[in-house]
């Protein structure tokens, strides 16, 4: 699921100054101080399985487990080979700080002189570890530290982690900023990471992991544009699976919506390693802020009831003026920017059509006519057209396959289009003979159910016609020899 804000246009008047710096620091860290860690990381590793560190503590990894009941991550080392058990362990040891506390307590180990041996070794191993810089500000869970809380939040795992986070970042902190200004902005940024981090330690307590990544701020943006921006009607994009739109809708919807999917993937979909827990506190953490910042009067107001920063969208007006004027190249310029935005919208797309078709472009007007005929429309206006479109790309010689005239059948008889469905089996071929009968069948009896006893009496006559042999026609013939046993009822059919 993807909802973003896009509300305003990004100006000179509306630039999000802190939000620019936000999205500049995050850059500057994951480019600049992240951008040795990999190396740091891989050379800390191999000195972890290429010294004697491992042998002291896979085992006592071992006997923590064993103590601290977790049964099952116990059978897990169990059941591994041995010669991947120390890259278990080393990974382990980065963020498990209960066990990194008993090994140096000393707990975990046979005899003091095993404690000795692995000191001076683990020693080394920590000053390698010092050089990750992610190391030493990520958040670690069952830790309180107030910088880690803070400082994870400008620390990405990958560019593309990166990328996502600043782009909801600019969309919501231009309207947020512009809500807020800017020194209220970047309070409800910084609480809102420190609101996020304290979430996902509470949840994930007692547990070895950690976190990192700005999505537990920027959500903090989203609860607060949630209540700061109230009922006020906002412009959004949605994509749910493959259906993706524009829509308006008042801005405190989204709470729960927003909300409800990160609660709902932390509990269905915990194991997928991203932070939900996070993501909901932040929300929370935002809405929160947003509501005690309008209950003190300090949103701006002005900033969120203003559109006169917003010119209205007259692409739709200024494409068919063009078209009236065949400037058809202008017309197609602001017709695929507009479908773009709305793809499933008939009449965007059925003005392309036009286009390519005044325009004598005759490979355009072959796929902008098949692609046309392909949208499940129900409008009965919708249907004409579409029936007109077909009937124009058979006058110009283009081909419509027989699969899909029948197809376009189907969907008009479910629509009740009958003149349009008896049209179109005119020119279906002779494809699937059974598909065929079957269509003229629930043609007849569409029909029948319009009493319209003429044209039943000619869908019936065309059927026998057409498909003699087919079990359709036997019931066709049927109920032409009742109506024909039924003079009064005939007599007065309906002319067609």
């Amino acid at each position: 699921m993807l909802i973003l804000p896009l509300h305003r246009p990004l100006t000179r008047a509306t630039f999000p100054f802190v939000t620019a710096l936000l999205i500049v620091a995050n850059v500057l860290v994951f480019f600049g101080w992240q951008g040795g860690d990999e190396a740091a990381m891989a050379s800390a590793r191999q000195h972890y399985l290429h010294s004697e560190l491992a042998r002291h503590e896979v085992p006592a990894y071992g006997r923590y487990l064993a103590r601290t009941n977790q049964v099952d991550a116990l059978n897990e080392l169990d059941a591994m080979p041995e010669d991947v058990r120390a890259d278990y362990v080393a990974d382990l040891t980065l963020t498990d700080v209960g066990f990194v506390a008993a090994l140096e307590s000393g707990d975990l180990f046979h005899s003091t002189g095993e404690l000795e041996t692995w000191r001076p070794l683990r020693a080394q191993y920590d000053a390698l570890l010092g050089e990750v810089f992610t190391l030493r500000h990520l958040l670690r869970s069952s830790e309180v530290d107030p910088w880690r809380m803070l400082a994870s939040a400008f620390l990405h795992g990958g560019v593309m982690h990166l990328i996502g986070n600043m782009l909801f970042l600019l969309a919501l902190g231009l309207l947020v900023e512009g809500a807020l200004g800017s020194g209220r902005f970047l309070g409800v940024y910084l609480l809102g990471a420190f609101g996020s981090s304290a979430a996902s330690l509470l949840w994930r307590w007692g547990e070895a992991g950690g976190g990192l990544g700005a999505s537990g701020a920027v959500a903090a943006l989203m609860g607060a544009f949630c209540v700061i921006w109230g009922r006020q009607p906002v412009r959004f994009f949605y994509w749910f699976g493959v259906v993706f739109d524009y829509v308006r809708a008042p801005a405190i919807w989204l709470l729960p919506l927003w909300l409800g999917w990160e609660v709902y993937n932390l509990l269905a979909n915990d194991d997928l390693g991203i932070g939900f827990d996070a993501h909901a506190g932040g929300i929370v953490s935002g809405a929160l802020m947003g509501a005690a910042l309008v209950r003190f009067g300090q949103v701006r107001d002005g900033f969120i009831l203003d559109t006169g920063d917003q010119p209205r969208d007259d692409r739709w007006e200024r494409a068919q003026a063009c078209l009236g004027r065949m400037q058809l190249a202008e017309a197609e310029r602001l017709l695929e920017e507009l479908v773009r935005e709305q793809p499933d919208r008939f009449d965007l797309r059925l003005a392309l059509y036009r286009v390519a078709r005044n325009g004598q472009r005759r490979d355009a007007t072959t796929a902008r006519g098949l692609g046309l005929l392909e949208l499940d429309v129900v409008d009965p206006e919708q249907v004409q057209a579409q029936s007109a479109v077909l009937a124009e790309l058979d006058d110009a010689g283009i081909e419509v396959a027989s699969a899909r005239r029948l197809e376009l059948a189907r969907r008009w008889l479910r629509s009740g289009a009958l003149d349009s469905a008896e049209e179109v089996l005119k020119g279906a071929g002779h494809g699937d003979e059974q598909e065929l009968a079957q269509l003229r069948f629930q043609l007849a009896l569409g029909w029948r159910d319009r009493h319209d006893h003429a044209a039943h009496q000619k869908a019936l006559r065309t059927l026998v016609e057409r498909h003699p042999d087919q079990p359709q026609a036997e019931k066709a013939r049927f109920l032409l020899a009742a109506l024909e046993s039924e003079p009064l009822v005939n007599a007065h059919s309906p002319a067609r």
